[in-house]
């Protein structure tokens, strides 16, 4: 049961209460896009921030409560979208939103007991020419999972830097500034080409650390920028570096933070460090905005789906790895194989007839 405020308990008294709603539209890059059913804009909540008036008065279907173990609902109905709004939404802008809806007495002024919260969830989104139709479900509907959570599958059942991985995510960006771009690709020409290369000599209790300026044995300052390493054993492993004046070469004695290794190998462009991870946009028109990445070679990086707006010199980004899921990659690119979670050797489905 919901309380009320003298204030309108006194307007239900004198038949004065003037109800809307508001609705908040919380994306996943932490913008938030308020809109009301009402017939103008109005000013809401502690911060002022103001709600535009865009929608109509029969905007949504009624909410729908289950008590059988389905979950809550309702819909959201929109005609006639089109501009930026179209854009935005037939680029998957609305995936993973929040949204939140609430009834309040629009001619009052801002106060937690003049509202009411009648819903909040995820949206289902279905988009046909100029029409928007949203299923939003109750938050409740993340419980909806495969029981057991783990299944016998070849792959690795966790994703890259969860609970399950274990690893620090923040630990393996790669922060840079682009020159150029589309909604689709980002150009960053001072990023460089992509090497692997093996190595000995290293020193497991004091490495060479993500961001390191590596310097080769002539002294050549900034040759290049270590983005990824791993230990294999206490003595030897591989780095990954972004080329800045020349490739190390075998033998060749490198140094990153005082900490020196000997390159053991010839390098090798690699391009499969970035596939399937994510690109994360820190400034600019897509601040927040991050999409999975298609390729990255060559100091160009292709999204698997378009940002909302192109990509400007300036803009900053944070590039992080991808994960297949093998155990190789798990041991040889984040020498994190103790908690790899796959089932490589698990019997055929036709085996299990027998």
């Amino acid at each position: 049961m919901h309380s009320v405020s003298a204030a309108y308990s006194a307007a239900l008294a004198n038949h004065k209460v003037r109800m809307c709603e508001l609705v908040d539209v919380l994306l996943s890059s932490g913008i938030t896009h308020r809109i009301t059913n009402h017939s103008k804009d109005i000013v809401w909540n502690a911060a002022g921030d103001t709600y535009s008036a865009l929608l109509p008065d029969e905007y949504r279907g009624p909410i729908t409560f289950n008590t059988g173990g389905g979950f809550d609902e309702f819909e959201i109905s929109l005609g006639n979208v089109s501009g930026d709004i179209a854009d935005n939404i037939k680029k998957h802008i609305l995936e993973a939103a929040k949204i939140t809806v609430r009834l309040i007495r629009w001619d009052a002024t801002y106060a937690a007991d003049e509202q009411i919260t009648l819903f909040v969830g995820v949206p289902d989104v279905s988009w046909n020419a100029k029409s928007l139709s949203l299923r939003i479900v109750s938050e409740m509907d993340c419980l909806n999972i495969t029981v057991p959570r783990h299944c016998y599958q070849p792959g690795c059942n966790y994703y890259l830097f969860d609970t399950g991985c274990g690893l620090t995510r923040s630990d393996y960006a790669y922060a840079g500034t682009a020159a150029d771009g589309s909604e689709t690709t980002m150009i960053d020409p001072a990023a460089g080409t992509l090497y692997k290369v093996a190595f000995d000599g290293g020193d497991e209790d004091n490495p060479v650390e993500i961001g390191d300026a590596l310097v080769g044995s002539d002294g050549t300052p900034g040759a290049g920028v270590c983005v990824n390493i791993v230990y294999v054993t206490a003595a030897t492993g591989y780095i990954w570096y972004l080329e800045c004046t020349h490739q190390f070469v075998n033998n060749e004695v490198i140094t990153g933070g005082g900490n020196t290794v000997t390159v053991n190998g010839t390098p090798a462009e690699d391009t499969t460090l970035y596939e399937q991870g994510e690109l994360e946009m820190l400034t600019g028109d897509n601040a927040g905005h991050c999409r999975p990445v298609l390729s990255a070679t060559g100091g160009m990086w292709t999204v698997f789906w378009p940002f909302p707006n192109a990509i400007v010199s300036t803009d900053t980004y944070k590039l992080y790895p991808g994960c297949d899921g093998k155990a190789s990659t798990c041991k040889y690119r984040f020498d994190n194989d103790e908690r790899w979670r796959g089932f490589p050797y698990g019997p055929r489905v036709e085996d299990t007839m027998l």
